[in-house]
């Protein structure tokens, strides 16, 4: 329950409880429970869009379940994406790469980077068909949080010195990995039987392919990196199961 309770206060806003003592290890070792928050994110985003859906129009409540879940989360995904973003468009060595997502400051890209991110996540949302939103909500925050796990586990932190990140890195392995690939692939399949198993499939596909890349980009991952893991893993979601829905 204590790394579950970790694992929720530092992927939302939520903050039961202040008398939790949060070491490194704590917090490597709460990751197998990311899935798990995910699922909690996912049935407070169905909550909400079934309430408002009786008082507004479909669009209009599908941008309010999207602004919801930013809020929730304290925007600590799109942060990380918008930071890597910025990472990948100054085009510059090693060090230059890291310095820039380090920066406080959001440049061009980074704004359309999250614009683009949100747009999709609306507009693929507002495609599905009624029946599959809120299987594609719970399903999305799951695979999102899922996917920062074998990043964590399997990839080396790209900093020299201390990170955010840097507890996921080394305390997360492979215990954490399998117990969060468990739960996810467990509800995955329960909400989609096979199409679930293919969704987690590619979600891996994608986590790992982000991993390779940053690793021969920069030496590793950061925690900017897992964010924007999780952004792009909830889009590629939202993405097949529009596919498999349309």
């Amino acid at each position: 329950m204590k790394n579950f309770l970790i694992a929720l206060q530092f992927l939302t806003i939520i903050k039961l409880s202040r008398k939790i003592d949060i070491t490194e290890e704590n917090l490597g070792i709460s990751m197998s429970y990311f899935p798990v928050v995910g699922l909690c994110i996912g049935l407070v985003l169905v909550l909400a869009r079934w309430s408002l859906a009786f008082v507004l129009p479909s669009s209009v409540v599908d941008v309010l379940v999207i602004a919801i879940l930013v809020v929730l989360t304290g925007a600590l995904h799109l942060d990380g994406f918008a930071d890597t973003v910025d990472g990948l468009a100054g085009r510059g060595d090693r060090e230059k790469t890291l310095a820039i997502m380090r920066d406080s400051k959001i440049g061009t890209f980074a704004v359309v980077g999250i614009t683009l991110i949100l747009l999709l996540k609306t507009t693929s949302l507002a495609s599905l068909p009624l029946f599959m939103k809120d299987k594609s909500l719970l399903l999305m925050a799951v695979l999102g949080r899922w996917a920062t796990v074998p990043l964590a586990a399997f990839f080396p932190y790209a900093r020299a010195g201390h990170g955010t990140a840097l507890a996921f890195s080394r305390f997360a392995g492979i215990r954490e990995v399998i117990i969060a690939s468990l739960i996810a692939l467990g509800i995955a399949v329960g909400l989609l039987q096979y199409k679930g198993l293919i969704i987690f499939v590619a979600v891996a596909l994608v986590s790992c392919l982000l991993g390779l890349f940053f690793k021969s980009r920069i030496g590793g991952v950061t925690g900017d990196i897992m964010g924007a893991a999780c952004e792009v893993s909830e889009i590629v979601v939202l993405f097949m199961i529009s596919g498999m829905f349309h």
